[in-house]
């Protein structure tokens, strides 16, 4: 079935190929080091209001927001997702204008638009090699896919029909895992997809909890899958009829198979936003109800922690160079903040970035 889907899929990207999927803008000769000592973050903006951007912090906590507007001076559009680095290029990722803008790393210099085409609601890149990456997207009304990007031509060259709206992804060894569990709130089919990043097909599925959702690798070359449980309504949305608890899963990267599943006591307490220290070791994620806080997790532990790090609900979290990073998107409308703290969950510094912060790229 993938094997037809990619011929089907191929078929319609050349066609779509000749109306819009690439824009290249000829490579000026920059200055580089303006963004190299510092970190990134990617505000959503308000949805519908084609007012995403990028901030950047320096390395004494300068700010620096609009970065990428500033540069090239025109707007990253509607609802920028995610940015990742790839061979000394930014793919940011601006899911409800449907497209990639590639910048250069140092000087955010603009470099070529991945537009249209598959795109239907990117949200996150991963390198698969030096010459290949996947994005993955929730599909509109084809149920999901990922979608496989050549990183010399920053062209869309293929699809990888998903139909579970994957979200994050990560990569072990010769696979690529993606979280399958990014639309909506309850229950629905939640599954990791295993990914052969020689043949560009599904290989395998494994069933988990409700809503996975973040994901990361460790050191050991393991997968953890972080499951948020499920919100369950009643047919009008009119009120919560249950809630199924979050799960934290660890799967074998080389057999694909559940090692270990951690099932969170308190249902109505849905765990989020997963993520890893540098050396591997270290998970932290955000857990509570509609107030958060921050836990760390080893990855060599028998139990949930039950003692919070931080004590501050966040938007969405990082983690580099041996520190923890948090957003706080405050109203939805105005700008929100990030803020630093040791891996003690001592706070260093905060500082004021774009509307919606939503993730964090580290160069």
């Amino acid at each position: 079935m993938n094997t037809n889907l990619k011929i089907i899929g191929t078929i319609v990207l050349a066609i779509s190929t000749l109306a819009s999927c690439k824009k290249d803008t000829p490579t000026p000769s920059v200055t580089e080091g303006n963004y190299e000592q510092g970190y990134f973050v990617s505000n959503e903006g308000g949805f519908g209001s084609g007012n995403g951007s990028i901030s950047f912090i320096s390395g004494d906590n300068t700010v620096e927001n609009n970065v990428f507007a500033s540069v090239n001076s025109f707007l990253l559009g509607d609802v920028v997702q995610s940015m990742n680095v790839i061979n000394d290029k930014a793919y940011i990722v601006v899911n409800n204008s449907y497209k990639i803008e590639v910048a250069n790393i140092n000087s955010m210099t603009h470099v070529a638009s991945i537009e249209g085409g598959y795109f239907q609601s990117p949200r996150y890149i991963l390198q698969v090699d030096e010459h290949k990456a996947y994005v993955s997207d929730w599909g509109g009304g084809f149920g999901g896919s990922i979608v496989i990007i050549d990183l010399e031509s920053n062209i869309q060259t293929g699809l990888i029909y998903n139909g579970s709206s994957p979200e994050g992804l990560v990569k072990a060894g010769d696979k690529v895992f993606t979280a399958d569990g990014g639309y909506g709130w309850s229950s629905s089919s939640p599954r990791v997809s295993v990914i052969n990043t020689i043949t560009d097909e599904i290989e395998s599925t494994i069933d988990v909890g409700d809503v996975p959702r973040s994901i990361q690798v460790d050191v050991n070359g393991d997968v953890w899958v972080l499951c948020e449980g499920a919100t369950n309504y009643d047919s009008t949305w009119s009120y919560i009829e249950s809630h199924t608890a979050g799960q934290l899963i660890r799967i074998n990267g080389v057999t694909a198979q559940i090692e270990e599943t951690f099932i969170f006591a308190d249902s109505t307490q849905h765990p989020s936003n997963l993520v890893i220290n540098n050396a591997g070791t270290t998970l932290y994620f955000s857990n509570g109800g509609w107030t958060k806080a921050v836990y760390a997790f080893d990855i060599a532990a028998t139990e949930l922690p039950t003692t919070a790090l931080i004590s501050k609900s966040f938007y969405s979290l990082g983690c580099n160079g041996g520190y923890i990073y948090g957003t706080d998107a405050v109203d939805y409308m105005q700008n929100g903040w990030s803020y630093r703290y040791t891996t003690s969950g001592i706070i260093v510094d905060s500082a004021q970035v774009g509307i919606i912060p939503g993730g964090y790229c580290f160069n």
